[in-house]
């Protein structure tokens, strides 16, 4: 056998394939021994601001999206922001004194809030369901319940607002697919801020993971020392300018709006809940408020045109998700035209009261009818 070939045993690794060269090993080696190293110095910088006492202040808010984090807010690691329960605010931040219930939903009426599954109808949305600039019982979830309870004679009847300033299809999304019941039909509406402009690395979908990553970093006092020192300001301070973004970039892109609020459709009848979509109405624009929105938000006179002529986009986009998910809708914008637009807002964006009523009788029947189909025990009794 002298003349035959040794098997090269040591050219094959345990799967038959190549053994790693001794470069590659060494270079394993050394990634490990520094990932060891690496871990070994955090692990003892935990505990030496362990035990050195630090106690890191709230820092969630440094991770919102707002260059200040206004008092009406709590924070929270998906949502980004929730209102704060019981609160009787007389401040500025929304141009109209509101309540709170003890769940953070703004309040109306005189009765304590629905426990559990007792209310009849939830109201997800922005601002404008929020009722930004309208008295309590002037938004369009009080005035819908108050419609209802005539309509049906059902003086037990529940309408929940679940506005919140700022909100998209993604908190849209995230509402639906809360834990605990809800009602049994719910209205979603959304697409304003959806197409606001901001940064490239600020959009929603971006905001939401650097909360999931900022909240686990809090967990360990070491980082959150490190994210405390890197982001303290002096409090008397200023809130930072916005950095301007190079272009115009949707906050929610057309593409992400269509699958997060698809998903919220679908989250919510999994749920139990009949989805109903409202269709924006039209903003209140002309060339001053064009120039006065570029003055006020810093911003490139062609960013805030792309922002304001996207609107049409979104409100196609919802009708369109509503018409592939066979969703109930309410198409708002032919209201608001003919009833002179301009008359029924507070602002260019928000509907004052005279537009939340109009709102509320649009929805009455058609939530009605989802009740009456829906054919629940615990649903009203519909004339």
């Amino acid at each position: 056998m002298s003349g035959g070939v040794a098997p090269a045993f040591d050219a094959a690794g345990p799967g038959g394939g190549p053994a790693p060269s001794p470069k590659r090993w060494r270079l394993l080696r050394g990634a490990v021994g520094l990932g060891a190293r690496v871990a070994l110095i955090l692990i003892a910088a935990e505990i030496v601001v362990r035990l050195s006492g630090y106690r890191p202040p709230d820092l969630r808010p440094r991770v919102a999206l707002f260059p200040r984090f206004p008092d009406i807010y709590s924070p929270q690691r998906d949502l980004g922001w929730v209102l704060k329960p019981d609160l009787d605010w007389k401040g500025g931040d929304v141009a109209t004194p509101f309540r709170t219930d003890a769940f953070g939903h703004r309040a109306h009426g005189d009765r304590p809030p629905p426990a559990g599954d007792g209310a009849t109808v939830d109201c997800i949305g922005d601002s404008s369901t929020f009722g930004y600039g309208v008295p309590n019982d002037a938004t369009y979830p009080a005035r819908l319940e108050a419609l209802l309870r005539e309509s049906t004679g059902d003086a037990s009847l529940r309408v929940r607002n679940l506005g919140v300033p700022g909100y998209t299809a993604y908190e849209a999304r995230l509402l639906a697919e809360r834990d605990g019941p809800h009602a049994p039909v719910t209205l979603v509406w959304v697409g304003f801020n959806d197409h606001f402009g901001t940064l490239p690395s600020h959009t929603r979908a971006r905001s939401l993971l650097r909360r999931r990553i900022a909240y686990a970093c809090f967990r360990s006092s070491a980082c959150a020392l490190f994210f405390d020192w890197l982001t303290r300001r002096p409090a008397d301070a200023p809130p930072p300018a916005l950095p301007v973004p190079p272009s115009y970039t949707p906050d929610v892109s057309p593409d992400e709006y269509v699958a997060q609020l698809t998903r919220a459709v679908r989250r919510l009848r999994a749920a139990g809940s009949e989805p109903i979509l409202l269709i924006y109405p039209p903003l209140d624009v002309d060339e001053e408020v064009r120039r006065a929105a570029a003055e006020y938000w810093k911003r490139p006179r062609d960013q805030i045109d792309a922002n304001i002529d996207a609107h049409p986009t979104y409100q196609r986009l919802t009708r369109e998700v509503a018409e592939r998910e066979r969703v109930r809708v309410v198409e708002l914008p032919p209201l608001f035209e003919a009833g002179g637009n301009r008359a029924l807002h507070f602002d260019w964006v928000h509907p004052n009261a005279r537009g939340q009523e109009v709102i509320a009788k649009a929805v009455e029947p058609v939530v009605r009818d989802a009740l009456a189909a829906r054919g629940k025990s615990d649903s009203p009794a519909i004339p």
